[in-house]
């Protein structure tokens, strides 16, 4: 989530430079008002409101309001809702309207037989012909979906356009906006409000979609794609990725619809359609040459994950769909997310195959109100659909997405040729807007500072293009611990305008308390060519890495750097217990298409510790503590993850910045050490198994759930046994313990949990009063169970190193700890009140405390 909003942010900080929305010269028709019942006088809620002849329209909130406005011409108001005779109201070009009182009169109407009154609704479910009607449409869905099909191919074309919304700059208000005065020659209308918009992105996509049923089989070949934008120059594969994440293509025909990184319940939803949604029959109409039915629906509540809408029903008994219209209603708990709407038409083949044929998916957002709008428009349309058998040759593919090698190099000509739909006139010209942008110096400023704060990283040269070495990550420039008190730390990497197989890497650190050096320097020769940086997927890297840092046993970030200025602010008890490490490792990491890794590694390893760590043999009671140990290991580790989608990011596909985390995620890892190779102290082997899964509850959230298991079949001094991962910055770490002190626990063999279940709203949008607030619940539940057995006990076997204070065996009662919480406070924070469950009379030990962390979610 984090990418995609500072994409927003940049466009903002964009809108902000070339001026304010002080209207150019356009005429505006605005309408505001109230739709009541001309008898009752009560407000009528989801009635239809739009401009006649557009498709610039809205529905009634549940107060009965709406608001509505365009700058096409259009002005004549049409108003219509169920059981009301339909409304139009003329309006003057140009003009406000504001509390505008709509009364629409009652009538009454039969369909089969059934007499429908209405005054204020009493909606039921039984003897109503528009719930007969979904469960028939559901129950034929099946059917009519074209997975129903043995085979199929077709052919897609995609683009998604981002511009800023209701975009009126004064360019003549001073001499610095003057520069940008040719901007207003780029100006185009939105289709979805009618306001002007300035279009700075467009990304487009051809590909052929191959199906087959059985054995179940999905693939895509992507022959073509293009970007053009202000963000072309940012984007390192990451930002497109997660756009495909967020703009997802539905399946109106499932029981979840994927949008916006959410599942919504869908108003086909086998299992929850009717409990879910309001069904009304609202007209009989003419879809192209097909007569359907109008049937209208709500959610029962308006601030669910659920969609107001129509869907378009054929009367030929088959209960098809020729058109579908999706919106959200206008209380629904979903960030930034001012207006969505989404349609999707259906046409029939000659062989009276229903299939797709186009879907438009258009989005107004904003940070928060008073900002810069943006307004994102997808658009995907699919021709040359073939029922026949297609190659075994295609279905054995790896791979589920699968990019030609000359995908991105197509020409104008061919996109030309190609793409199903033309680009827009001012889409065309987006190439001549940044050529004139780039001439203006503080623009250039602009893109540089967004790329800096996309990144994290400096670059060298004048762009992307050009810039060989990057200094970064900015994050880890500052931190601070006890025994190096206040850390600086400077750091990069070389780019593929270097060389795009050899890249170098590091770090210089140095801490003002220990007066020390510490370092980091990696090589690595990629087998496949990169693009610019060396984590590129797939991967295929041998890299030789040689490090001296300052390390804390027990305590592992796994979804940041332990340098992250973030985590550098701690409670609980003071960290005193490091060791300096001096490691030489020598890895392979090979990626194939089918998400399947294989990593292999040797690793030749000092550790000195320091502060109040002592490693200190039980000898006689007791010895002089030793001033290192020395490790020499072999490593293997097999990851799965199917149906995960490439991620090019530099922070890798298991960061936080990485919005794809549906597909389930396997490792199994084998460490072995041997004694006496290179110097080392110890034979050991330790074997460690995890599973991690993304499980979506429909509409009502889902869980973060991670299983692991591990055990150390060796005798070894506790350094090499299981710490348990604590954390104890005031961030809030993904699968660590945030009321376990480190080194509190050791073990050899163990099983451990995490569990976060994200709630998104279900019961604070429920609370009158509260729902207001725009609040989500957080619950996790997380524990690590299993023990140390005799042979690494040094209370039991001698010659193994003595416990530090504080540190203790873990028991046959698990820790456990569960935390609740809030997120989405002002749309970005995340507090929990974390609390430990087991293990609560140790002394020192805090039972409870408050973590934080950033969330920016829809």
């Amino acid at each position: 989530m984090i990418k995609i909003v500072r994409i927003i942010y940049l466009l903002a900080f964009l809108s902000v430079l070339v001026g304010t929305s002080e209207g150019i010269a356009q005429s505006i028709t605005t309408a505001q008002g109230v739709v009541k019942d001309s008898i009752t006088g009560e407000p009528i809620s989801y009635a239809s409101v739009l401009f006649k002849k557009s498709t610039i329209g809205t529905m009634t909130d549940d107060n009965g309001e709406f608001s509505l406005e365009n700058n096409k011409g259009f002005t004549t108001l049409e108003i219509t809702c169920l059981g009301y005779n339909k409304k139009q109201i003329d309006l003057k070009p140009g003009s406000k309207n504001i509390n505008l009182e709509v009364l629409l009169k009652p009538t009454s109407f039969a369909i089969q037989e059934v007499i429908i009154k209405p005054k204020k609704e009493k909606y039921s479910k039984k003897d109503n012909p528009a719930v007969e009607l979904i469960k028939k449409v559901i129950e034929h869905k099946e059917d009519n979906r074209i997975e129903a099909k043995p085979e199929y191919k077709t052919e897609k074309y995609e683009k998604l356009t981002l511009s800023l919304d209701n975009f009126n700059p004064n360019l003549d208000k001073n001499k610095f906006m003057r520069k940008f005065k040719f901007i207003k020659n780029y100006l185009d209308t939105s289709e979805f409000s009618g306001k002007p918009i300035l279009t700075i992105s467009v990304r487009e996509t051809l590909s052929d979609i191959y199906y087959r049923k059985n054995p179940h089989a999905l693939k895509t070949f992507i022959k073509a794609k293009r970007l053009q934008g202000i963000d072309e120059t940012m984007d390192e594969g990451g930002i497109t990725t997660n756009l495909e994440e967020i703009f997802q293509s539905i399946n109106v025909f499932d029981n979840n619809i994927n949008l916006l990184l959410n599942r919504f319940v869908s108003p086909l939803s086998s299992n929850l359609a009717t409990s879910y949604y309001k069904y009304y029959i609202m007209d009989t109409v003419m879809i192209g040459n097909d007569k359907c039915i109008d049937l209208g629906f709500v959610p029962f509540n308006s601030e669910s994950y659920g969609f107001t809408g129509r869907l378009y029903i054929t009367t030929d008994g088959n209960y098809s769909l020729k058109k579908v219209q999706l919106n959200v209603p206008i209380n629904i708990n979903l960030n930034f997310v001012e207006k969505l709407r989404i349609t999707q038409e259906f046409k029939q083949l000659p062989d009276s195959t229903w299939v797709l044929g186009e879907e438009n998916t258009l989005v107004n957002f904003a940070l928060a109100k008073g900002t810069q709008p943006l307004y994102a428009h997808q658009v995907r349309t699919y021709e040359k659909y073939d029922f026949t058998s297609q190659p075994d040759s295609i279905f054995k593919q790896l791979g589920s997405d699968l990019v030609l090698p000359d995908a991105v190099n197509k020409t104008d000509t061919f996109w030309v040729s190609n793409r199903h739909i033309p680009l827009k006139e001012k889409e065309n010209a987006l190439k001549d807007l940044l050529t004139q942008l780039r001439k203006v110096p503080a623009f250039n400023a602009i893109i540089k500072t967004a790329e800096i704060l996309i990144s994290g990283y400096i670059q060298t040269g004048k762009s992307r293009n050009t810039s060989k070495f990057d200094f970064g990550p900015m994050n880890t420039t500052f931190g601070g611990n006890r025994i190096e008190g206040f850390r600086m730390r400077i750091g990069g990497m070389t780019t593929a305008n270097m060389n795009d197989h050899l890249f170098g890497s590091g770090y210089l650190a140095y801490g003002s308390n220990d007066r020390k050096f510490k370092y980091n320097g990696k090589v690595t020769w990629s087998f496949n060519k990169k693009a610019y940086h060396e984590g590129e997927s797939p991967v295929n890297n041998l890299s030789l890495m040689h490090e001296y840092d300052l390390y804390t046993p027990g305590q592992n970030f796994l979804y940041t750097s332990k340098d992250n200025i973030f985590v550098a602010i701690k409670v609980g008890m003071p960290i005193t217990k490091m060791s300096y490490i001096r490691k030489t490792m020598l890895s392979y990491e090979k990626e194939w298409l089918n998400n399947f890794t294989l990593k292999t590694w040797m690793v030749h390893q000092n550790d000195q510790p320091t502060g109040t760590l002592e490693y200190i043999p039980n000898i006689d009671g007791g010895s002089i503590p030793l001033k290192s140990i020395t490790t020499s290991e072999l490593g293997l580790q097999l990851r799965f993850a199917p149906h995960e989608k490439a991620y090019n990011g530099r922070a890798g596909k298991e960061s936080v910045f990485n919005l794809a985390k549906d597909a389930p995620v396997f490792k199994l890892s084998h460490q072995i050490g041997f004694k006496d190779l290179l110097g080392g102290d110890y034979d050991y082997n330790h074997t460690e198994f995890s599973a991690q899964k993304r499980i979506w509850l429909s509409s009502f959230g889902h869980i973060d759930a991670v299983a692991k298991a591990g055990k150390v079949w060796s005798k070894v001094p506790f350094p090499l046994l299981i710490l348990p991962n604590a954390n104890q910055s005031l961030t809030i770490q993904p699968e660590s313990f945030h009321v376990m002190n480190a080194l509190e626990f050791v073990a050899d063999q163990y099983v451990s949990w995490d569990m976060t279940y994200y709630l998104k709203g279900w019961i604070l949008n429920r609370i009158p009063g509260v729902n207001w607030l725009k609040l989500r619940e957080v619950v996790s539940f997380s524990g690590i169970y299993g023990g140390l057995t005799d042979k690494n006990n040094p209370n039991k076997t001698p010659g193994l190193f003595l416990l530090p204070d504080g540190t203790e065996p873990l028991g046959h009662t698990p820790y456990m700890e569960a935390s609740v919480g809030l997120e989405n406070i002002f749309k970005i924070l995340r507090i929990d009140y974390y609390r430990r469950l087991t293990y609560l009379d140790k002394p020192g030990i805090k039972k409870g405390g408050v973590r934080i962390m950033l969330r920016f979610s829809f």
